[in-house]
């Protein structure tokens, strides 16, 4: 079963208190925050919607 690892956004309005996540200053630093902790993590990134994405643990 996967695992929810964490969440990235432009608006912290996106995400709820208490959920691990890291908010980035544009859409472009976004992207690259995505891209370097799906290959650090080993992980899987989804795009859940315009300016959130949800990193997930697939082992």
């Amino acid at each position: 079963m996967a695992k929810i690892v964490m969440f990235l956004t432009t608006d912290p309005a996106n995400v709820s208190e208490g959920s691990a996540a890291l908010i980035a200053k544009s859409e472009e630093e976004l992207q690259n925050l995505t891209n370097l902790l799906e290959k650090i993590l080993d992980c899987a990134a989804h795009k859940l919607k315009e300016g959130l994405y949800m990193i997930v643990d697939r082992h």
